[in-house]
């Protein structure tokens, strides 16, 4: 490390950890601030299959099926998948959860709207024997 006069010296270590620490928690105090102003708020649709004993889901007509089937019906912006995974002994509580994002409630509403929807709708039997439960929500 070199001083004002440009000599070298030693690393002080302390004050090296303690300035460190300081400049992350003085972005750390800004960062939510940042966030507000970056944020942009989107619409989700949110469809959820519980699992119950004996439930039916085929997990590649899915995948490689129904969910691009969903994406050209819906236009979503994206879909995040997660599958349930037992929790050592305890099952999990839903088999699939999948959640599309939308860029605006207009853009969602038109997703919704679109008469392909009783397709996508009639798709359902072919991959599962559950009820899916459905949840709109917007997040910024």
């Amino acid at each position: 490390m070199l001083n004002k006069e440009g000599k070298k010296t030693k690393l002080d270590r302390r004050n090296f950890v303690l300035g460190a620490a300081t400049g992350v928690g003085a972005m750390t105090v800004l960062s939510p601030e940042r966030v507000k102003a970056a944020a942009k708020e989107t619409m989700s649709l949110i469809v959820l299959y519980p699992n119950h004993a004996g439930a039916r889901f085929d997990l590649r007509y899915y995948r490689d099926t129904h969910i691009p089937m969903a994406m050209k019906v819906m236009k979503a912006d994206s879909v995040m998948l997660i599958e349930g995974v037992p929790a050592g002994d305890t099952p999990a509580p839903y088999v699939m959860i999948a959640h599309f994002q939308f860029a605006s409630p207009e853009a969602l509403k038109a997703g919704r709207e679109n008469p392909r929807m009783a397709e996508l709708r009639a798709d359902i039997p072919k991959f599962t024997d559950i009820k899916p439960t459905v949840m709109v929500g917007k997040s910024s």
